[in-house]
């Protein structure tokens, strides 16, 4: 049987989630064994430097994203590279691809909250039903997102398959460095006791006003001082803060965080809240517990099939019973230090590794799709 070609469409690299994504899955699936062979088309202008193995064979592709040249010049790589599969990352997909197409699709944002003007909102929904038609195979981060593609697109579960998505062990660990705590001050001017949580710029998705809501009610309720650490866009929480006049003490907003430090931030973190309406998959809630952070968040689409009992779940629209989950954590050191050791147990369920092979089984099952065709067509001459 010859090896299976896979043309992989990197060009999403460094493209916040979507490119934590593609570096950590092709990362992992370099040094998986197997009779496949992975054709990594590459922006030149941002290459995969950090992705090697036996398997991998890079080749530029120059068109921008979203583009139509992309469509055309995809095509023709399909064609040239004699694929067998080609599986985009992203609800970007290549419409001419005369090989099975295997998509991923993170979440349905787009269809569930008005974060885009509706020109925008029309143009990225059609992307989406686009993909979801072409696809010979669909990956979702999660069941949550599995029943939304059903409910909402109509995607049979035959046609989709779950690969959870995972963190770098290298960096989400829960053992700190002698000096993070000197470094987080310094830095940062980030001072223990903290509570972490995250701004962004969709910072309704992120139910950003209610998070602030819980913690000034905290601040209220726990009896001691501790500083509100936001890290990530300010422009979310300034217009968290201003829209609903929410005052919250002791702020610290770090603005962007470099990737090396947000395992520091985690691991510093007496409690780390994430209060996101919805979510595809929560990575930030899988860093965390990776880095034996002590969670509290909302049970928002699939954050409660992630944190399993690794997390304190609540209501995203309760900002009372949000802020009291976290006093009590700041509170009492045995509930934490529990809660802990679950979260670090939780988030040895995920590997990039099982999820690169995950995903190569699904190429399989794609790639299967293409021969039956090919031998029906055979079959009555239509070749």
């Amino acid at each position: 049987m010859a090896r299976m070609r896979v043309g992989f469409d990197g060009r999403w690299h460094g493209y916040s989630g979507v490119g934590n994504y593609v570096s950590e899955l092709l990362r992992a699936m370099g040094s998986l064994d197997g009779d496949f062979e992975i054709i990594l088309y590459e922006d030149p202008r941002n290459p995969l430097e950090h992705v090697r193995g036996e398997r991998i064979r890079k080749v530029p592709v120059h068109a921008e994203r979203y583009s139509i040249q992309e469509q055309l010049e995809l095509a023709h790589r399909c064609r040239a590279d004699r694929l067998d599969v080609f599986h985009s990352p992203f609800y970007v997909t290549p419409w001419f691809a005369l090989c099975p197409v295997v998509v991923t699709i993170h979440d349905l944002i787009p269809f569930l909250f008005n974060i885009y003007s509706l020109p925008k909102r029309q143009i990225i929904r059609l992307g989406y039903r686009l993909a979801a038609k072409k696809a010979a195979r669909v990956i979702v981060d999660s069941e949550n997102t599995r029943c939304d593609l059903s409910r909402i697109l109509g995607v049979s579960g035959e046609k989709t398959a779950v690969v959870h998505l995972a963190t770098s062990r290298e960096h989400y660990h829960s053992t700190p460095d002698a000096d993070e705590r000197e470094y987080l001050l310094a830095r940062y001017g980030i001072r223990q006791p903290y509570v972490l949580t995250l701004s962004a710029k969709n910072w309704r998705t992120k139910n950003l006003s209610v998070v602030l809501k819980a913690l000034a009610i905290c601040q209220q309720e726990v009896g001691f001082p501790f500083q509100t650490v936001i890290a990530g866009s300010p422009d979310g929480f300034h217009e968290a803060s201003q829209r609903d006049t929410v005052t919250t003490e002791n702020v610290v907003v770090t603005g962007f965080v470099p990737a090396a430090d947000l395992p520091k931030l985690y691991r510093g973190a007496e409690v780390f809240l994430l209060g996101s309406k919805y979510e595809g998959f929560g990575l930030p809630l899988l860093e965390a517990m990776s880095c034996g952070c002590a969670v509290v968040c909302s049970n928002g689409g699939s954050l409660a099939e992630v944190a399993g009992s690794g997390a304190v779940l609540v209501d995203p629209d309760d900002a009372i019973a949000m802020g009291r989950a976290v006093g009590r954590l700041l509170r009492d050191s045995s509930e934490s230090l529990e809660l802990k050791a679950r979260a670090t147990k939780r988030s040895d369920d995920f590997s990039w590794k099982r999820a690169a092979r995950l995903t190569v089984s699904v190429y399989s099952e794609a790639a299967k799709i293409n021969s039956v065709t090919s031998r029906e067509s055979e079959s009555t001459g239509l070749t």
